[in-house]
């Protein structure tokens, strides 16, 4: 598990210098300064030296206090550049490492030696709420005496006990939930920590860990990107996206002592603060891994399972869905246009046609390959072709399907919401007809982007396994957007079908 971060905070606490490795073994001295997005390796060196082309943009160094550092994806700041001091002159040069590994070994880019992941989210307590793992005992005074004297052989003294005694503690069972996935074994952890205790008082603090433990060991690119495929799926759960405040490898060592790495992110994803609206609740978020870890492990297998081919339009949705509270046109066509890229098996099938709209069709097609070649004839023979296909407002109604089939009651008339939905991305996109005054009704807009997020990411939760009728029966403090768009639907569904038109367009 996590251990303390000592090195990882020393080192941000001051510049360390250190020698580093160049191209062809060339070793010169470096500073090295770990400040978020304005993180940077100086160099100089008395000889001339190049850093125009570093193979795999990859520095490894040992600083004066003999801690090695690995560094990744470095970009160059500032050309080779020369100073001098009287007769005598330096060469000097800036990089922006992306990534710094540090601990007792370095680490190659291509090096296949990480045998699992440890990281930290900010709402990883709010996920992982295990209430009962902390406590306190209500009425110590029969268990006082036995446990305060419990190390009497040790310190060969007896502890004397009074009359209001208090009894804190950590149940002991670290481990959370655990679930082998396509990514490897997923478990969550108490890591608690605290001290001895003593007149100033004691205490104990917790932080959870989420690990990724391989099936096999990966390498650098490889172990970040699995990290960076979980964290939007725990944000999602959870309400918003998710801040990555540490991370730390386990790598290949000769000895029987497990090896750690810490990995310094210059910049990570992080949550725009500008965009957040209130704190997550436990009671929100959308799977309990604590107390339902069965329906826990089977959502999370699924939804893995489908990633490579859903990671394009799911890209689309945590883009959008990382926005939070904030929303504007442009979110909204992102939201519509993420279901024309869902994959095959997502989509429904197209529509059967008739012989004699195909045949003129065909007909029409042939009439136009005919013609020269101008945007008039791209459009038009695009359009032929996606006759019988399903289009936008099918592909959304699909999914929407899955999620009335869970909620009848509930969603039963959301695809009203989602063809208005696109007929409102279409004004903005083609500049067809508006089929409400949008700029005056700016709420609208903000309903039909919430509606098509959560279409979207319910039906691939359920699709997993995902109970929506329980979560939506236990209430909501509405600290989740869904919980917000369940609570706010009714009353915004009628609101929409007041400012429509008396008969409604057919879909298109």
């Amino acid at each position: 598990m996590l251990r303390s971060y000592t090195m990882m905070d020393r080192l941000e606490q001051s510049n360390q210098a250190g020698r580093f490795t160049l191209p062809r073994g060339k070793e010169i001295l470096g500073e090295l300064t770990l400040a978020g997005a304005k993180t940077s390796l100086y160099l100089h060196d008395r000889d001339f030296f190049a850093i125009q082309r570093i193979p795999d943009q990859y520095i490894r160094g040992v600083l004066h206090d003999l801690t090695k550092v690995s560094l990744f994806r470095c970009v160059t700041l500032s050309g080779t550049g020369t100073a001098s001091q009287g007769s005598e002159r330096y060469h000097f040069a800036t990089l922006f490492p992306h990534f710094v590994v540090s601990g007792g070994s370095h680490l190659a880019p291509n090096e296949r030696a990480i045998l699992e992941a440890l990281f930290v989210i900010d709402d990883a307590s709010t996920l992982f709420y295990d209430f009962d793992a902390f406590g306190s005992v209500l009425d110590a005074r029969p268990y006082i005496e036995q446990i305060a004297n419990a190390n009497e052989h040790i310190i060969h003294r007896k502890v004397k006990t009074g009359s209001d005694p208090q009894i804190l503690y950590f149940a002991g069972l670290q481990q959370i939930c655990a679930t082998e996935t396509v990514l490897g074994k997923i478990s969550a952890w108490h890591c608690p920590s605290g001290n001895l205790g003593g007149p100033e008082g004691i205490w104990l603090k917790n932080t959870i860990t989420v690990s990724i433990a391989f099936k096999e060991p990966v390498d650098f690119d490889d172990s970040v990107c699995r990290v960076g495929t979980l964290v939007p799926f725990f944000g999602l759960l959870v309400g918003r996206p998710q801040n990555i405040l540490r991370l730390r490898l386990r790598v290949q060592a000769e000895k029987e002592t497990p090896e750690f790495l810490e990995v310094y992110w210059s910049m990570p994803p992080a949550r725009n603060a500008r965009y957040e609206g209130e704190k997550p609740h436990p009671a929100d978020v959308l799977l309990d891994p604590a107390m339902k870890p069965e329906e826990f492990s089977r959502v999370l297998v699924d939804w893995l399972s489908r990633h490579d081919s859903w990671r394009d339009a799911r890209s689309r949705f945590f883009t959008s869905f990382d926005e939070q509270i904030y929303h504007d046109i442009d979110r909204l066509i992102r939201s519509a246009n993420m279901f024309d890229i869902l994959p095959e098996a997502a989509a429904p099938p197209d529509a059967v046609i008739s012989s004699d709209i195909q045949a003129a069709k065909d007909a029409a097609q042939k009439l136009f390959r005919s013609l020269p070649d101008t945007p008039e004839r791209h459009s038009v023979l695009g359009a032929l072709g996606r006759i019988g296909k399903s289009n936008l407002k099918h592909k959304i109604r699909d999914r929407a399907e899955i999620v009335m089939t869970q909620m009848p009651g509930r969603f039963s008339e959301i695809t009203i919401v989602t063809d208005e939905a696109v007929n409102c991305r279409n004004h903005y996109v083609h500049g067809s007809d508006a089929r409400i005054d949008y700029s005056a009704n700016q709420g609208m807009t903000t309903f039909f982007t919430d509606a098509l997020e959560f279409v979207f990411a319910a039906s691939d939760l359920i699709d997993g396994g995902w109970d929506v009728k329980a979560w939506a029966g236990r209430g909501t403090t509405m600290s989740h957007p869904f919980g917000r768009f369940l609570v706010s639907y009714e009353f915004n569904l009628q609101q929409l079908k007041t400012l429509l038109p008396a008969r409604s367009t057919p879909v298109d």
